[in-house]
């Protein structure tokens, strides 16, 4: 436990100085120790962390100390240590993270002049390698906010630009012993040469154009052969590295392509300005001034400007999905007999079962089960509901979520690519990774339509110089027509919108498994709902044990819970902690087998089964005349669930599963557009049709077994429909997969193995409604994309053959095709990015 203390002046136990302006005590690795202010008492923590057998005596003598002294961290002098006693240190927080989420922060919003600045930041070993990076960049100039999360080596800062700039911001890191670069920045090096490679084009270019200036005055007056040559030889040598060096990584794509056999973008504009250089070389030899050096040095230039402008853009809209690769932190707590309190390692260290510790404003690492302490989580990252949730002892937590508040320790169950959010991020890769039947067709489209541009600008050039024009007219046309066709518009449409679609709707907490689920929804004119965990809330609770044959609830309880330990269903999962609750030990039950509808098992020499209605009608002859002697409560609240033993009904076991608050209103909504609905369970008829009465569904069918689910989904495709399933748990995955579109409702469980389109990962139905919406956002943003991109070519093209068009006017018509995909893909983002769910 950390705390300020006003005990008697005593001297730092790192810098030496006293603590006469106040003390903060704190005991680490079991020795209590008093510092004279927050930062060496952090900077003595990064020491103890810093090595296996770390020496408190030689911690000034180290190299870390004394940058930390430079960076002000550490207190100079006891004149220095009394000028910051009247000013709170920047943050104490235990373990070295600052509660810098915007939406749990309570600090003042950074000043509108300042920007954001996102680092990441490598050789950071324990959260107090964060507080010091933190610590040093608040006490520079221009920076109003900064918070550094040694879990995920992130930092968000904000400064300001008049102030301070971020190579600076990143160079003060450096100085600290750390590397920062900026955060996604994998191809930094090369961002950087391409900005060059911009800078450098874009000058000559300009010079370019300014002595072809001069150099076309001679077709207006008489210029003499000499001017001439001193004019167009500066001018060849510039267009030369603008086009050798400018264009290098457009024709090395160019060339790749062809040799490839799928010639592209790039192979029409090394056409286009490689003609005009030709030519324009060809003429300088021969003593004309009909030099067209400036149209290949501009078609490259105008090329740059309009990829870095598109680069950006799709940056920006890539940014929105960058935030879920990163849940994955990179190190945890560990906790052992050697460090119970917790030592930091990497994620590859810890292993299923072992225990790691998370403490407020961390980032849990994986998924497991709380064996102490409590919190409240934010799991917004994954579901996409932003209200905390209450974690105590036996719950689960999910990797990827953030413990807001609290302090606890849990059991691994998962971790990597087998926990919550790396099965979440799997899945996302892969729904980017996949093409829709549209992208196919452009793709072959493309394939075919780069060499049939070029056949039609070869055409165009011979055509026009057939009917009379002179040769560098009917060239110049000709490279106007391939300049102008250039399809990277059409190769962005699709793909960028997906990005878009997939970022957006995993932020709503919908996981897409199948990009073309955006289009599918829109067809839907039937859905079946599966009733619990889906339309009901889910969260069985034993309500009551009612007796049937001469044996107490107790007995009873401990023969079903000594069966149903085997099970993951919902009831299984009530009923031993039903027993739990009241003390009573699981029965040694053996040979339990799950079938469809419920489990079986042996208890000594009687065999116990439960299950549904229909599993023990398949035992009992007698059972429905027994059932309806019972005169169970017809509620849409509870849920029956019964019991043999040895052929005889036991026992029926009541549980409480109420409906979801949203349910009604998303029904009704539906019903309305006139889609057929139904309603499906396993549980029995009648608990089903009082679900489906309380929610206006007339439709209900219980007693089913997954196949039967899947059957009556088909028998509806059949007559017509186009249907959607909407279940949890994987009794519905037969049924999910038969459907048009499989909508399942999360429940906890495995989300990688489903047989659906869709994940609702809020554990909520409504979401549909949310998804609806998005999807048509998202489909009339990929229309509008195809239809621009062939209306623009039906047009362009045209215009371009009959010779209205040069090619620099081309090349910006070709540019402007290509933002405006990617400028209407950024416009659905900014409509749908800030809605909340």
């Amino acid at each position: 436990m950390t705390h300020s203390t006003n005990r008697p002046v005593q001297a730092c136990d790192l810098c030496g100085l006293t603590t006469r302006h106040g003390a903060v005590a704190d005991e680490i690795a079991g020795r209590s120790l008093v510092f004279c202010c927050t930062g060496c008492r952090q900077v003595y923590r990064m020491l103890m962390e810093a090595s296996e057998s770390p020496d408190p005596a030689h911690f000034r003598e180290t190299e870390i100390y004394r940058r930390c002294v430079d960076a002000g961290i550490i207190p100079q002098s006891e004149a220095d240590l009394a000028k910051r006693a009247g000013s709170q240190s920047p943050g104490n927080p235990e373990d070295g993270q600052a509660a810098a989420d915007s939406e749990d922060s309570d600090g003042a919003p950074p000043p509108e002049r300042c920007l954001p600045l996102d680092l990441t930041v490598y050789g950071m070993w324990c959260p107090a390698c964060a507080w010091v990076i933190e610590a040093g960049l608040q006490r520079m100039p221009g920076v109003e906010q900064a918070a550094c999360h040694f879990v995920t080596d992130r930092v968000r800062l904000f400064y300001d630009p008049v102030k301070s700039a971020p190579h600076r911001i990143m160079a003060a890191v450096d100085r600290l012993g750390y590397q920062a670069v900026p955060a996604g920045a994998g191809r930094g090096r090369e961002s950087v040469k391409a900005f060059v490679r911009l800078g450098i084009s874009a000058f000559l270019t300009m010079n370019v154009m300014m002595l072809s200036f001069a150099l076309y005055s001679g077709f207006f007056m008489d210029l003499p052969g000499e001017a001439a040559a001193r004019i167009s030889w500066p001018i060849l040598v510039m267009a030369a590295v603008v086009f050798v060096y400018g264009g290098a990584p457009i024709h090395r794509k160019a060339l790749s392509g062809m040799r490839m056999g799928a010639p592209g973008m790039e192979t029409l504009i090394t056409l286009g300005a490689g003609s005009a250089f030709a030519y324009s070389l060809y003429n300088f030899f021969q003593g004309s001034i009909h030099l067209y050096f400036d149209t290949a040095a501009m078609l490259i230039t105008l090329v740059l400007i309009g990829k870095a402008v598109e680069q950006w853009t799709r940056d920006r809209v890539q940014a929105r999905i960058s935030s879920f690769f990163d849940l994955l932190p990179q190190k945890v707590r560990i906790c052992s007999r050697q460090y119970p309190e917790g030592r930091f390692a990497g994620m590859d260290v810890l292993g299923t079962g072992d225990i790691f510790r998370v403490l407020a404003d961390e980032t849990i690492p994986a998924d497991g089960r709380i064996v102490s302490g409590a919190g409240r989580v934010n799991e917004s990252a994954l579901t996409g509901e932003a209200r905390p949730v209450v974690k105590r002892e036996g719950d689960a937590v999910s990797s990827g979520t953030r413990l807001v508040s609290g302090d606890l320790q849990a059991k691994t169950t998962a971790k990597g690519a087998d926990s919550m959010a790396g099965q979440l991020i799997a899945i996302m890769e892969d729904a980017l990774a996949k093409k829709t039947g549209i992208e196919d067709a452009a793709d072959r489209v493309l394939r075919f339509f780069v060499p049939a541009v070029v056949l039609l600008a070869a055409g165009t050039g011979a055509v026009w110089f057939a009917s009379g024009l002179e040769f560098r007219e009917a060239l110049i046309r000709g490279v106007t027509v391939l300049v102008i066709s250039c399809p990277c518009a059409l190769g962005v449409a699709i793909p960028l919108a997906r990005v878009a679609g997939i970022s957006l709707a995993g932020e709503k907490g919908i996981l897409v498994h199948d990009f073309t689920a955006f289009e599918r929804i829109r067809h839907v004119n039937a859905a079946v709902f599966d009733k619990t965990g889906t339309l009901t809330q889910g969260n069985w609770k034993l309500a009551d044990i009612l007796p049937v044959a001469e044996m107490d609830t107790d007995r009873l309880l401990c023969l079903a819970a000594g069966l149903e330990k085997h099970s993951a269903h919902r009831s299984a999962e009530a009923i031993v902690q039903a027993a739990a609750a009241r003390g009573i030990a699981p029965a040694a039950v053996c040979d339990a087998a799950e079938e469809e509808n419920g489990i079986c098992g042996s208890f000594g020499q009687k065999r116990v089964r439960i299950g549904s209605a229909a599993f023990m009608a398949a035992e009992i002859e007698d059972f429905w005349q027994r059932l309806e002697s019972l005169q169970l409560t017809e509620s849409p609240d509870l849920s029956y669930v019964y019991m043999s033993v040895s052929g005889r009904l036991a026992a029926v076991f009541c549980f409480g599963d109420p409906l979801r608050a949203s349910g009604k209103s998303m029904i009704r909504d539906l019903q309305q557009r006139g889609v057929r609905l139904a309603l499906v369970s396993g549980d029995n008829g009648q608990t089903t049709r009082a679900v489906g009465q309380a929610l206006g569904i007339s439709d209900c069918r219980g007693d089913l077994l997954p196949r039967d689910k899947a059957e009556f989904v088909d028998a509806l495709k059949k007559q017509g429909y186009y249907t959607a399933m909407v279940g949890d748990g994987v009794n519905d995955s037969p049924a999910l997969a038969a459907a048009d579109l499989g909508i399942a409702v999360h429940n906890g469980t495995n989300i990688g193995t489903r047989a659906s389109a869709v994940t609702l990962m809020g554990n909520d139905p409504d979401r549909i409604r949310d998804f609806e919406h998005l999807a048509g956002q998202v489909a009339r943003t990929v229309r509008q994309n195809l239809w621009f991109t062939f209306f623009y070519n039906a047009v362009a093209i045209p215009v371009a053959m009959s010779g209205l068009l040069n090619p620099l006017v081309a090349v910006g018509a070709m540019m402007l095709s290509s933002l405006s995909v990617t400028g209407n893909t950024l416009l659905l983002i900014r409509r749908e990015g800030g809605k909340k769910t």
